[in-house]
């Protein structure tokens, strides 16, 4: 059996899992690794070739976590041809490079304004106020970018401005949660629905029940009102991003910010995992890891109540006022000083 047909027959079992994003993604990989192997017979490949594709990777230049991704999804597949009982090697033999810990990106108010600021406020474009509402609803939910692109009409609750969404990631613990989004962004999302139904007066749509759709026609394909994708929105955000003179920012930067925040204000993890929807209360802890002024301030103020065992004690200051000495006092230690009382007008006693 040809390499290609097995990589066909991985990817169905998969699909029928649920695990859609996943299955593309180690889709893509498993058919460059065949195409760089001329997609040779399964019982041709052995535990070198992987091995000399690693190499190559490495070679023109693939970072760890690429190469770390790529060795899951092969271990992935030869684990499924071992199930099936296709003769190859033992898919344990394939090394997993260790993973390293890059710091987040995490986009803050000022950047976030700065891109919105790139979408002419009163526009009457469609993908003007679809960009705006997709935005904004992505900054008030911290919701991961698919689950956003996943929401229908009907799955919205505009007068409590609400929605129940499907947590993209879940593995049972967590398959649906809240979310919840502010009045200003509620408008947006009104006027874009007003928007959106004034097209489908005009042409038809291939998704109408989908909240946010693509609006111009593709040029491979004459269809309209396609629902939006994950790729898309990183279009839009890297347009804007450019139009604004400043890094590419991307959803989940976004997400990370809400998570950010969330540790900030509530300092919980489980507040994180209730409000970014984390079925692994693990997953929560990349937000709780303060870095950078955050964890400048924390640690400053650890050490103001903490002290320190080199600090000097306050001095006196060199230009402090100082008493003056009667000529009639007496310096002696342990004797009081005289004190000598008259009768003032009223016949109370003052000392002099």
């Amino acid at each position: 059996m040809r390499l290609s047909q097995v990589i066909d027959e991985f990817n169905k079992v998969r699909t029928f899992r649920g695990s859609r994003l996943t299955t593309a993604r180690y889709d893509r990989l498993l058919r460059i690794f065949c195409l760089c192997m001329q997609d040779p017979e399964l019982e041709e490949i052995d535990l070198p070739h992987v091995l000399w594709y690693f190499g190559e990777l490495e070679r023109l230049g693939w970072k760890p976590n690429g190469i770390n991704l790529i060795a899951i999804a092969l271990r992935k597949l030869f684990e499924f041809c071992n199930l099936r009982g296709y003769t190859t090697f033992n898919e344990q033999l394939i090394p997993v490079p260790r993973k390293e810990f890059n710091i987040p990106r995490v986009a803050d108010l000022e950047t976030f304004e700065k891109i919105l600021k790139e979408i002419p406020e009163n526009s009457p474009r469609p993908h003007h106020i679809r960009n705006r509402a997709f935005l904004l609803l992505l900054w008030d939910t911290g919701a991961r970018v698919g689950e956003i692109c996943s929401l229908d009409v009907k799955d919205l609750d505009l007068k409590k401005r609400t929605a129940i969404i499907k947590t993209e990631k879940s593995r049972g613990r967590r398959p649906v949660r809240q979310i919840f989004w502010t009045p200003e962004t509620n408008k947006h999302i009104k006027a874009w629905l007003d928007k959106k139904n004034h097209l489908q007066t005009l042409f038809k749509f291939n998704d109408p029940e989908a909240l946010f759709v693509s609006i111009a026609k593709s040029g491979q394909y004459d269809v309209r009102g396609s629902r939006m994708n994950s790729r898309g929105a990183a279009e839009i955000m890297r347009m804007l991003s450019n139009r604004a003179g400043i890094p590419v920012v991307n959803a989940h930067s976004i997400r990370h910010s809400m998570g950010r925040d969330t540790v900030r204000t509530l300092r919980s993890n489980s507040a994180v995992s209730n409000v970014l929807g984390h079925s692994n209360l693990d997953s929560s802890y990349i937000y709780t890891m303060l870095w950078g002024e955050d964890l400048k301030e924390d640690w400053s103020k650890v050490m103001k109540s903490r002290g320190t065992p080199l600090a000097e004690p306050p001095r006196a200051a060199g230009n402090f006022p100082r008493m003056k000495k009667s000529r009639n006092e007496s310096n002696t230690q342990g004797r009081l000083r005289p004190v000598s009382f008259k009768t003032g007008k009223y016949g109370r006693m003052t000392s002099q």
